[in-house]
């Protein structure tokens, strides 16, 4: 995350007319006397974001460094939000029948009633994040969502085609969900990409816990068994006898607070807020889909992306979850995953968007 950061840092200073020079793992700036005066930085400056690399002769920068809070200050609200045009791009032929062969209703049927190109809306948001435990990592998780269906894209989708894009004004007749909805869903894609961004950090506090608590747990075990041969060897009875088996509840109390200790250590504690907002505008090919069960039917977006080559996922309305194969609320079609159409308690079938906090069978609670 520290490259990322690097890059960053780099654009900024060059917009602000700064000349540099990136390495891997610092920058060397030459930077306009202003500039340099905004940010407590001589006009030469040498600038560190790998604190393992880092040289006494320039500056390390992390998320968590003043220079940040300088830099922040000095760009005030630019760069917090932004609208693009992105270039148009080929548009899928057929797309009619390969929406009926990638789009699946569980528990109805699907039709394709046509298609059109369309100039939809998506907004990239980037979140700053921070894990804390017995260490610290930092660093930012990006999510793309349409603005229409919600439907979320892999950020690494767009990074080709900024460079074509250009500078826009929003286009009032554009087609989107309320700014409050795309935000929620945003933030629900970010918390699953932050989780696997943690992944590893997490793997390795588990695995120091355990080590730590396997000590824990062998050193008081020794202890525990000394009294038990100090018992047996010296055959104590009476008061000598509850004055051991008194040191080996306080032995098993102290292990257990040890025990605490250690997981409350190794607990990772995480924030995160967001940075800023991309909105950019994309020609797509959409295509009218006719889901139906019973008597009953409902007409869906999908949505085929040239960023992807492929169709956009259709997002379960109760979690979100990105679907190919989805099930319809038997009273008002939500397009519901099938942990969302099951009550996770008696199992029977139940509408998590109709029925938000119980089952209205079994009365479960859902979480």
């Amino acid at each position: 995350m520290s490259q990322q950061l690097l890059e960053t840092v780099a654009r900024v200073l060059e917009l602000h007319g700064a000349e540099l020079e990136q390495n891997a793992d610092h920058v060397e700036a030459l930077l306009p006397a202003a500039l340099a005066q905004s940010l407590h930085l001589p006009e030469m400056a040498k600038l560190y974001f790998n604190a393992s690399t880092a040289q006494p002769d320039g500056e390390l920068i992390t998320f968590q460094s003043d220079f940040l809070d300088r830099l922040s200050a000095m760009m005030q609200a630019s760069g917090n939000c932004a609208h693009l045009t992105l270039p148009d791009l080929y548009l899928k032929k057929g797309a009619d029948e390969a929406a009926e062969q990638n789009f699946t209703a569980l528990n109805g049927l699907g039709h394709a009633l046509g298609s059109r190109e369309q100039r939809l809306s998506y907004a990239l948001c980037n979140f700053k994040y921070t894990a804390v435990s017995d260490e610290k990592k930092e660093g930012l998780a990006a999510t793309i969502i349409n603005e229409l269906t919600l439907s979320a894209l892999p950020a690494r989708a767009l990074d080709l085609y900024l460079s074509e894009s250009r500078e826009t004004a929003p286009q009032s007749n554009l087609e989107r969900q309320p700014l409050g909805r795309v935000y929620h869903a945003a933030c629900k894609n970010a918390q699953a990409n932050i989780t696997r961004e943690l992944a590893d950090f997490n793997k390795s506090l588990n695995r120091r816990l355990q080590r730590d608590l396997k000590r824990l747990q062998e050193y008081y075990q020794e202890l525990l068994d000394e009294i038990e041969r100090k018992i047996k060897r010296r055959g104590l009875e009476g008061k000598e006898l509850e004055n051991e088996q008194a040191r080996v509840r306080a032995t098993q109390i102290e292990l257990e607070k040890k025990i605490a200790d250690q997981r409350e250590k190794y607990h990772m504690k995480i924030a995160v807020e967001p940075v800023n907002l991309l909105r950019f505008e994309l020609a797509v090919r959409t295509v009218s889909y006719e889901a139906r069960f019973s008597k009953a039917s409902r007409e869906l977006t999908l949505v085929w992306n040239p960023l992807l080559k492929d169709f956009e996922a259709l997002p379960c309305e109760s979690c979100l979850t990105g679907l190919s194969a989805f099930w319809l609320c038997e009273q008002k079609l939500h397009v519901l995953c099938t942990a969302c159409f099951r009550c996770p308690q008696c199992e029977r079938k139940v509408c998590r968007v109709c029925h938000r906090k119980a089952c209205p069978k079994c009365s479960a609670p859902f979480s």
